[in-house]
């Protein structure tokens, strides 16, 4: 049995597969300076600062956290608190200004304080506001319709990278057929020119961003039938090396070649080199999003991406800048 995601993740059949990997949230805490009261854990008695709270794409979520931290090195008194809660939460948690029905069972994973706070950390940010939402996709429509006066930033752009097991060897495949391989439609790795076993195919689960953009880009409103689901972007590569006749997509970030066998897609290689000239085919950005105009704390944490420190970031981490003409 296997579980089907709408291509505009809007819905999910649950499936009985003992290899999927449950839902967790990455949470990271680090510090800088804004003008609302603070819940007691917030403050330090050194370092009484509101944190600027950022929350979406597990993926961006690493991006975020290192260009906080460079942040940091130029404004000590500052303080953030970044959650990895996926991309359509954090569209609508900027959106709406608050955290809202987060899951029962959210988790204090990928954490980072800087500075530590008063009496540890937190389990949960239900209730708070949010100041900046991160996305590894474009605004739907719909949410545009519904937050009228958000604004969305692209700060970087990403390939989206197809890898196989090691014991794989497609060096190449056509968008097409990886429509009609995550489709359910090719089921046989012979009949893409690789050994005769079975596919096992693994996608990002419903509120991920990049599966959204995986939709969007590759599936061309068919749905997506995977074999695995996996919430955690970094659970991605795991879970390849564990599945001798897998396929997955993930962030060119997370490409190690040791580990699995990246794929041309229309015999153009998954690089920075190829997303940055644009010869990729399977390009989305990474975009910074607020409920409004962006208040001036919220301005000055944007601005610094897209200085030479915070691209310089950007590329480490693995991405291609974008600059403020979105380009």
């Amino acid at each position: 049995m296997v579980k089907t995601r709408d291509p505009r993740g809007k819905r999910a059949v649950e499936h009985d597969d003992p290899r999927a990997l449950s839902r967790r949230e990455a949470l990271s805490l680090l510090g800088l300076a804004g003008a609302a009261a603070l819940p007691a854990w917030a403050c330090s008695p050194s370092n009484n600062v509101v944190p600027l709270r950022i929350s979406g794409s597990n993926t961006v979520y690493t991006y975020a956290l290192e260009l906080a931290k460079k942040y940091r090195e130029r404004h000590a008194n500052s303080a953030f608190r970044i959650t990895g809660d996926g991309t359509s939460r954090g569209i609508k948690f900027a959106g709406e200004g608050e955290v809202q029905g987060l899951p029962a069972d959210f988790s204090n994973r990928n954490k980072a304080n800087l500075p530590e706070p008063a009496g540890g950390t937190p389990n949960s940010s239900n209730g708070e506001r949010m100041d900046i939402g991160i996305a590894s996709r474009g605004l739907f429509q719909s949410e545009r319709e519904a937050y009228s006066a958000m604004v969305e930033t692209p700060f970087a752009y990403d390939g989206i990278a197809v890898v196989t097991n090691r014991n794989i060897s497609v060096p190449n495949l056509t968008v097409d057929q990886l429509r009609r391989i995550y489709a359910g439609m090719i089921r046989n790795w012979n009949e893409v020119g690789g050994p005769n076993a079975p596919i096992v195919v693994i996608a990002r689960d419903m509120l991920a961003g990049t599966a959204e953009a995986w939709s969007e880009l590759v599936m061309n409103g068919l749905p997506v039938m995977a074999n695995m689901m996996i919430s955690m972007a970094e659970d991605v590569p795991a879970a390849v090396v564990a599945n001798a006749n897998s396929i997955a997509y993930l962030a060119l970030a997370q490409i190690d070649a040791m580990m699995m066998n990246p794929v041309s897609i229309d015999t153009i290689a998954p690089t920075i080199e190829n997303v940055a000239s644009g010869r990729y085919p399977i390009k989305r950005p990474f975009i910074f999003v607020t409920g409004g105009r962006p208040t001036t704390t919220q301005a000055e944490f944007i601005d610094f991406a897209f200085s030479a420190e915070g691209q310089a970031v950007i590329r480490t981490v693995g991405a291609v800048p974008a600059t403020r003409a979105g380009t």
